[in-house]
């Protein structure tokens, strides 16, 4: 076998015909699986372009998307040369339809270079023997009529024609997948080429009347011919296809990016006499043998159970280095270049790396990030609580800073290290509350990290009030206290993190004069007035003046979400009262909860009426617990 490392241009540009062989399945990829993490990967190349800079000590890091196996078959001089596709026929296909979307949304542009070079990209050279020669790729019996009408098509619209939406039964009949696949790619590239947007993550509102950008059909060219990345292996004549075949596609295991680092470094620590034995024993280790006691353990190791991380899901030990090197770097990272990631940063110094030191580090990181995934019993540690809630929060990109405060922990004061855990909270719970978009988080904590050359609670908290703009801001008290005292508090929540507001609510609510108390059973939110509740015990209020009966409703439904309506509740207790009227839900909270959040319900005994107007006062009294758990100063 001869192997090599292409791109699409080296792959398409020269004369040759990729048959896939009648034995092989069909075109399988699909949209949600296949075909738009493609495109983003595509998207997130020319933000790569668009991020370099000539004097950067980084390269563009190009997106390795898999190997293609050939093997080349004799056709004779006349015809274009024949290799048959043992392995890739899914990536060679959907390149290829990427290409002839491309080469139709341009067709109407002036652009002589582009036209010509996606011409050559989807066009084998004249002559040709038969007229099927001219297409780049030759699939099996029953995708070649598509494939043949999109290549000689060169126009979205004659495909549209040729293929229009059928309905049947109220639900649309799905085209055959090569055309649905080129008519995705199409709308895809020309969204892009009429949109404006720098950042090419966001999603752009396009119209049919701006124009196609030509700049950004060459940017978009370049990211897609030269900065995807594919290892072709060609097979010799002693190389059986069959077998090979098999072994790529049942018995291969691939290596995970922690397996190429662990590789990298014990092979670099071989290189340079240290004692390869001791480090892996010392360091590595419990990386390969701790057993996971958990509950649902798929692969009974701690570090090879997988964990989510967005919308992937990833060994434990992947998503450690992931957040370790986002840390060490200050590079926004993605979890599949975490090996090359590693490996340049490794390499980026004057002078040698030192194994021991190296790994002695990624130790106490690792061993703070086990404790952030599976904290001990009664953890004491801010950076343990934090993580946990962290979790709850949803919101795991946190992580890289607070490795970062864990690794400067030993040179802290312990009073420096909560308070910086808190005002993380703070600006986390605040921003949830005030219902801002988690979307840039990644960006935050990244530009936090990078900003924290030395760790403080001081610099930590200026880098926080520092940061402005819907996206990204830490809400003050009075946008605190109006989201709190008015907002759909569950609704903009959802249940889990309603439940941790309530509990750390609660938590604070207990002076030193009532006992600590360790529950047995499981809390569950309670909402107050029910969000099922019948009229006759729960009748609407007066509308007031100049209010439309809708306008009541929707006061009523916001009221009823309102943190001021919520408590904590053992589950046997929240089935027994829920949607029952007040007078007897009052009774059960005063006389059976030990919880302090409902010991406000002793205090309203008098009193058979729960509407707006108690609602209100009770936020108002929980809010003053929640700016002492998340407080913010004021400049």
């Amino acid at each position: 076998m001869k192997t090599d490392k292409i791109s699409i241009a080296d792959l398409f540009d020269r004369p040759r015909r990729y048959l896939v062989p009648i034995f092989q399945r069909g075109y399988v990829w699909t949209r949600a699986d296949q075909w738009e993490p493609l495109w983003n990967d595509i998207l997130n190349q020319v933000q790569e372009l668009r991020a370099f800079s000539p004097g950067s000590h980084r390269p563009v890091r190009k997106h390795f998307l898999g190997a293609v196996v050939l093997n080349q078959a004799n056709v004779g001089v006349r015809h274009q040369p024949v290799s048959e596709v043992i392995d890739g026929q899914q990536r060679l296909t959907t390149l290829q339809l990427i290409l002839a979307a491309f080469r139709d949304v341009t067709a109407g542009l002036d652009h002589e270079f582009l036209k010509a070079k996606l011409q050559h990209l989807t066009d084998n050279p004249s002559p040709w023997v038969a007229e099927d020669e001219r297409f780049k790729i030759w699939p099996t019996n029953a995708f070649r009529d598509d494939l043949r009408k999109i290549m000689l098509a060169g126009s979205v619209d004659k495909i549209e024609q040729e293929y229009p939406r059928r309905i049947k039964r109220r639900k649309q009949v799905p085209r055959p997948p090569l055309i649905e696949a080129y008519l995705f790619f199409a709308e895809a590239v020309e969204g892009f080429l009429r949109s404006a947007s720098a950042d090419e993550t966001e999603e752009i509102a396009v119209t049919s009347d701006m124009p196609v950008d030509p700049e950004r059909a060459e940017l978009l060219l370049d990211a897609l011919t030269r900065h995807i990345q594919l290892v072709e292996i060609e097979l010799e004549a002693e190389d059986d296809p069959q077998v090979i075949f098999e072994t790529l596609n049942a018995r291969g295991a691939p290596l995970q990016p922690s397996d190429l680092i662990r590789n990298f470094v014990f092979l670099y620590a071989t290189r340079k006499n240290e004692d390869v034995g001791r480090l892996y024993e010392s360091y590595w280790q419990p990386f390969d043998e701790e057993l996971s006691y958990e509950r649902g353990s798929k692969t009974h190791r701690f570090w090879k159970d997988e964990e989510r991380q967005g919308r992937l899901k990833t060994s434990r030990l992947d998503l450690f280095f992931y957040h370790y090197m986002t840390f060490r770097t200050e590079h926004d990272l993605k979890i599949k270049h975490i090996f090359q990631e590693f490996r340049d940063w490794w390499e980026a110094t004057e002078s040698p790396r030192s194994c021991d030191v190296e790994l002695a580090a990624l130790r106490r990181s690792a061993d703070l990030f086990h404790d952030f995934i599976l904290p001990p019993p009664k953890a004491a540690s801010p950076l343990i609580v934090l993580a946990t809630r962290l979790k709850a929060l949803d919101t795991t990109t946190a992580y890289p800073l607070l490795l970062l405060i864990g690794d400067s922990e030993e040179h802290l004061e312990p009073d420096d290290v909560r308070a910086m855990c808190q005002d993380i909270e703070s600006y986390l719970v605040r921003r949830a509350i005030c219902g801002l978009t988690p979307k840039n988080y990644n960006r935050v904590f990244l530009s936090l990290v990078r900003g924290l050359k030395s760790p403080s609670a001081q610099a930590l908290q200026s880098e926080l009030l520092a940061l402005e703009g819907e996206s990204t801001e830490w809400p003050n008290d009075e946008a605190f206290r109006r989201a709190w005292l008015t907002g759909p508090t569950y609704e903009t929540l959802g249940s889990r993190r309603t439940q941790l507001v309530l509990e750390q609510v609660e938590h604070a609510m207990r002076s030193e004069r009532q006992e600590e108390i360790e529950l047995k059973s499981p809390l569950t939110v309670e909402h107050i007035m029910p969000q099922n509740g019948s009229a006759t015990d729960w009748p609407l209020p007066p509308s007031r003046e100049g209010e439309e009966e809708w306008e009541t409703h929707l006061r009523r439904s916001r009221a009823i979400q309102n943190i001021g309506n919520l408590t904590l509740l053992t589950q046997w207790l929240n089935s027994s009262v829920s949607n029952g009227p007040f007078p007897a839900k009052r009774d059960a909270l005063a006389q059976q909860s030990t919880l302090r959040l409902n010991v406000y319900f002793q205090r309203v005994a008098a009193t058979d009426t729960w509407a707006e107007e108690e609602i209100a006062k009770r936020a108002e009294h929980l809010f003053t617990y929640a700016l002492k758990l998340w407080p913010r100063p004021s400049s």
